[in-house]
């Protein structure tokens, strides 16, 4: 259209009337303001992300590098404490991960109890054993199975917290190494604040026996272990793992007691949050809960991520969905395309940029928690790299389905967490 045209159109120059070329302006504009609020936002979540990053190195340098030494207190302040260790089958270095609980190095009373459903079951051999090693000891195989719910680990433990000599609880996986102080640096925390009732250890994966393995490690190690720590330390929520955790047997059963949760299949989660919502702080001393990387197939770690994603999608459900912009093809794709299109940076060299410092702060964050390299530096970044690009699509089909398959039985959710057995 000319300007004579345009000056011959009906309602030309009128005051109050929308021409076509203002209309088509204004929609121009209008795209490009909702560009540039999406370029800023993305930025901003970047930013956070970056934040979170930058806290969980923090943490790891003052929490795990330099680990807090033992508290120099009179023996008898250690009060009593129940190791409860639930069994099913024998696990990959099971007798490294059990006997671990009959090494620590706690002046106060240790009770341990293995908790195990089925008298045939083989894990009853491997923890006599390991009992009569240690005739001082005092440890109990307890067998049976109750029906609470659907959660086969509740059902398991229950006999045990219910013979629980002492108050203070240590539920660690049957999987799970912990080193010998860890428990005496559990209690100095709760001896040294009284609001603290849940110690919990970061999940550390280690010893992978094939590339699913690694791919655990992987995740577990780094993008896992790093949003753990950095959650954990703006202390605004629970957020915690059930792999090895302290609380009080009292004030558990003050927010229903253990039989209450076996309708959940993320028994840990609702624990941690009713703890948490009675008054009950959360804090982590600086050991692992280290378990082997023992999957033994890519469909069974494409199993686990997604079990986890869907179990978490009815528990902590902003969390779940906000979570693709923890991943770094994701996130650095976006930001790529923001810097490029605020201030004309190539996005190519921005995604590049962004994903190599991405990766060398993985790197040095492994590195450091674990105190060395692992055994293959070449095979640990090619499973980093594949589970970098397997984290969305695995994720996208978590997400759209409601059922998981754990122990060999299918389970479905219901948007109040709860689950039924299929």
């Amino acid at each position: 259209m000319n300007a004579a045209t345009a000056h011959n159109s009906p309602g030309a120059g009128m005051p109050g009337v929308i021409t076509a070329a203002d209309a088509t302006h204004m929609s121009l504009n209008s795209s490009l303001i909702s560009a540039n609020l999406a370029a800023y936002t993305i930025l901003v979540l970047a930013a956070f992300q970056w934040l979170l990053i930058f806290v969980s190195h923090c943490v790891l340098q003052r929490r795990y590098v330099q680990r807090r030494p033992f508290v120099d207190r009179p023996i008898d302040d250690y009060p009593g404490v129940t190791i409860i260790r639930p069994v099913k089958g024998v696990d990959h270095g099971m007798q490294r991960t059990l006997e671990s609980s009959f090494r620590q190095e706690y002046p106060g009373p240790v009770e341990i109890l293995f908790a195990v459903e089925d008298p045939d079951d083989l894990a009853i051999e491997v923890v006599s054993n390991i009992i009569a090693r240690y005739p001082k000891a005092q440890a109990r195989v307890l067998i049976g199975k109750d029906n609470v719910g659907i959660n086969p680990k509740v059902n398991n433990m229950l006999k045990a917290f219910d013979q629980a000599q002492n108050d203070l609880l240590w539920i660690c996986d049957s999987n799970v190494y912990t080193d010998p102080g860890t428990l005496r640096r559990s209690a100095d925390l709760l001896l040294d604040n009284k609001r603290l009732g849940v110690i919990h250890h970061v999940v550390f994966s280690e010893s992978p026996t094939s590339f699913a393995g690694m791919l655990d490690n992987a995740f577990l190690v780094t993008n896992h272990c790093r949003m753990y720590l950095a959650i954990n330390a703006f202390g605004i929520a629970s957020c915690l793992m059930g792999k090895s955790n302290l609380y009080y047997k009292s004030a558990l059963d003050n927010v229903g007691g253990i039989a209450s949760f076996g309708q959940y299949l993320a028994e840990d989660n609702m624990i941690g949050q009713a703890l948490w919502h009675s008054g009950w702080a959360h804090t982590m001393t600086g050991d692992l809960a280290r378990q082997p990387a023992d999957i033994g197939s890519f469909s069974e770690y494409c199993s686990r991520r997604i079990r986890w994603v869907r179990t978490r999608k009815y528990n902590v459900t902003f969390a779940t969905f906000y979570e693709p912009l923890t991943e770094s093809i994701l996130l650095g794709s976006l930001t790529s395309w923001a810097l490029g299109h605020i201030f004309g940076l190539s996005i190519v060299a921005t995604f590049t940029t962004f994903m190599s410092c991405w990766f060398a702060l993985d790197m040095i964050f492994f590195y450091r928690i674990n105190h060395g390299s692992p055994p293959s530096w070449l095979w640990f970044v090619l499973s980093w790299l594949c589970r970098e690009a397997l984290a969305l699509p695995l994720w996208v089909v978590a997400i759209t389905g409601d059922t998981v398959v754990w122990r060999g039985q299918r389970f479905q959710f219901y948007l109040n967490g709860t689950v039924k057995v299929l």
